[in-house]
């Protein structure tokens, strides 16, 4: 059997596998590591499902890989900009594809990334249907979706007295209500209805019932308007340096994926209440020019940077809407074949000034009651290499500038250098830039990452970071620096079975622990973690995970080392339309930095991460059962069981014992 034909009938049996799965959107050990990483370097996790709310649209509304363009590619958010490069440079050499099992012959593209990718396109003869207005509305599908959760001990919060209130106002429930209309590339219109837990819900102190909505509606590719947004939109430009709202990824295991992909507007309909424009945008298109502008005002939280959106007590929902933000901005940008160039703008006022604080860290930081900032993004591909950057000055001045490029160096090596440098005093209120930490400010470095297919089984990702920090940052005193190195393995010895192998070695300086004077000299931590994981897709539809993850922290001449474990099973009768998901979790972790984190398959729209901190056992199942007709439900439970504490949590969520646990419902109509 020649090596052609043993792809061929390989790339076959992942078909039949990715058209057996289900629609929600799948992870593998590297994603799940990527989102891991998210959660460790920002304190409160994004509640944006935005992206995997696409991706379920793109199952029941395939991509067409023969006539989408690099913008509808990058939608996906699976792919890097080379390889969107070699699948438009095969259809210009190659034509059309024949079928989706042709797949197999773009250079770069391997196994791995062929079975991510089928459940959201498709490829064949069909001609691209052209829509009118009047199919936009009435050719997508709609879906009604809730969410319930609560957790099970009462926190401190929701207490009282015969002589005290409670601080929190309204109950432990939290509630999530969407509906949504959306017809994949074209139209999407809906609305978004959320209470957190502890909010109140109707009553005297939130008479709207709901404390947060969101209405949104968004119109592509009709004529020459290239986008329409009207209500909550997203706006990200160029590498993140001026504004980035969508989900964004730092360092990680797919050591590629540095540059920022998406698209420069995108309909809001997630439930956090921070990170989003409310007004209206428009991109329009004419040949090879695009021009985008926006203009957006909303009520902030006392606070440009207040991100939790919580209105509990009295104390927070006295701050609720007590800043303005208006917002105008623009994008001007022309694409050729193989480059694209543009310019970017934004302005932010303020309804009244504010003030930076008096940490010596904070000396640069913005206060007033306007910024203005610029930036000239592009991006070149030649041969094998892609080129992009972007750089940026704010309204005082001073600059940021990230530059990078992608190299195919063979079929089976792919490499990058990446290099950005941050003013201590850059100012920006909705930048997501790559880099150690998530706003480009007071940071330089430069950046190595290799990508090598050892053989159609054997994947190895590695890179090394060496970074600077010019002035004071939060928990250290002084500038510093220092350097991060991270290898990965991965081994697929057939389509059902996959092992994934992680070393981090980490090195900077902080702020030391026991030290109270008021600059206090910088000293060094080391952080090694090590982290096996395996997954296999048994018969009879059992699919088991396992996770061994060690870590060792060094400071100061003391050590901690932690521990974690889990053990998961995931089970889809074959009988009933019922999955069965259960996970068993141990751990000896520290406080703060040193804690741990996993990610859990949870329910649609959500991968939670648990956040682990000190020694114990976590235990996690799930149910879902889908009717007829579009009606699915899930149902989960989780308990955290710490040892030898007596509360767990802290200030007013903290509850007494050793015991966390949470339940979660969820119910998804389409129609």
């Amino acid at each position: 059997m020649g090596t052609k034909t043993a792809a061929l009938i390989c790339l076959l049996l992942i078909y039949q596998t990715a058209r057996a799965r289900q629609t929600e959107p799948g992870l593998n050990a590297i994603d799940e590591s990527r989102l891991e990483g998210v959660a460790a370097h920002i304190e409160n996790i994004p509640e944006e499902d935005g992206h995997w709310q696409q991706l379920q649209g793109y199952t029941r509304r395939k991509i067409d890989l023969n006539n989408a363009d690099a913008a509808v590619l990058r939608s996906l958010g699976l792919l890097s900009a080379t390889q969107i490069y070699q699948l438009l440079q095969y259809r210009r050499q190659m034509g059309k594809l024949v079928s989706i099992y042709e797949l197999q012959a773009i250079p770069g593209w391997d196994e791995q990334l062929i079975s991510n990718i089928l459940p959201y396109v498709r490829a064949g003869n069909d001609l691209e249907p052209v829509y009118t207005l009047k199919d936009y509305i009435k050719k997508g599908d709609h879906s009604l979706f809730l969410r319930y959760g609560r957790q099970l001990q009462t926190s401190r919060g929701y207490l009282h007295t015969d002589s005290t209130t409670a601080q929190y106002l309204g109950s432990p429930d939290r509630l999530l209500l969407r509906y949504r209309y959306n017809f994949p590339r074209y139209m999407s219109w809906g609305l978004v209805m959320e209470k957190d837990a502890g909010e109140a819900f109707f009553g005297r102190s939130n008479p709207q019932g709901f404390d947060f909505y969101s209405a949104h509606l968004f119109v592509k590719q009709y004529k020459k308007i290239r986008a329409l947004a009207l209500g909550d939109f997203t706006v990200n430009m160029g590498q993140g340096l001026l504004n980035w709202q969508s989900l964004a990824f730092g360092k990680g295991a797919a050591v590629m994926q540095v540059k920022r992909e998406g698209e420069l507007l995108k309909p809001y309909a997630s439930a956090g209440e921070f990170n989003f424009y409310r007004g209206a945008g428009i991109t329009v298109a004419d040949g090879k020019w695009e021009g985008t502008a926006f203009l957006s005002f909303r009520q902030l939280d006392g606070s440009i940077t207040n991100s939790s959106g919580y209105h509990r007590s009295l104390t927070e929902l006295a701050k609720r809407h007590t800043l303005g933000q208006m917002t105008t901005g623009g994008n001007i940008s022309i694409t050729d074949r193989n480059w694209k160039a543009g310019i970017n703008v934004i302005h932010h006022t303020l309804s009244a000034p504010t003030e930076k604080g008096e940490a010596p860290y904070q000396r640069f930081a913005f206060e007033g009651d306007k910024l203005t900032a610029v930036s000239t993004d592009f991006e070149v591909t030649w041969k094998g290499l892609h080129f992009f950057g972007e750089g940026a000055m704010s309204g005082n001045g001073k600059t940021a500038l990230i530059s990078g490029v992608l190299v195919s160096a063979t079929a089976n090596v792919d490499m990058v250098l990446l290099y950005r440098n941050y003013n201590r005093a850059y100012q920006s209120f909705y930048a997501d830039a790559w880099g150690e930490f998530y706003r480009p400010v007071n940071e330089n470095g430069i950046y190595a990452g290799i990508s090598m297919k050892v053989n159609s089984r054997l994947k190895i990702n590695a890179y090394a970071d060496q970074f600077r920090f010019p002035w004071l940052q939060y928990r250290s005193a002084a500038p510093g620096g220092g350097r991060d190195l991270l290898a990965a393995l991965t081994y697929t010895p057939d389509k059902r079975t996959e092992v994934f192998i992680r070393y981090n070695y980490t090195v900077k300086q902080q702020d030391g622990k026991d030290d109270i004077s008021f600059l206090p000299p910088p000293v060094r931590m080391e952080f090694q973690s090590w982290r096996l994981q395996s997954g296999i897709q048994m018969e009879k539809n059992v699919a088991i995970k396992s996770r061994v993850e060690v870590t060792r922290r060094r400071q100061e001449g003391m050590e901690q080392q932690g521990f974690l474990l889990f053990q998961e099973v995931n089970y889809q009768c074959t009988r009933w339309p019922l999955q069965l998901y259960m996970r068993y979790t141990m751990f000896v972790a520290g406080e703060g930095e040193n804690s741990m984190y996993t990610l859990t398959s949870g329910m649609l729209y959500e991968y939670a991460v648990s956040r682990l901190s000190g020694e114990g056992r976590q235990y996690q199942c799930r149910i879902r059962w889908k009717f007829k007709k579009g009606v699915t439900l899930w149902m989960r439970y989780q308990q955290t069981v710490y040892g030898q504490v007596e509360s767990t949590g802290s200030g007013w969520d903290e509850v007494e014992g050793n015991r966390s646990g949470m339940i979660q419902c969820q119910m998804q109509y389409l129609f």
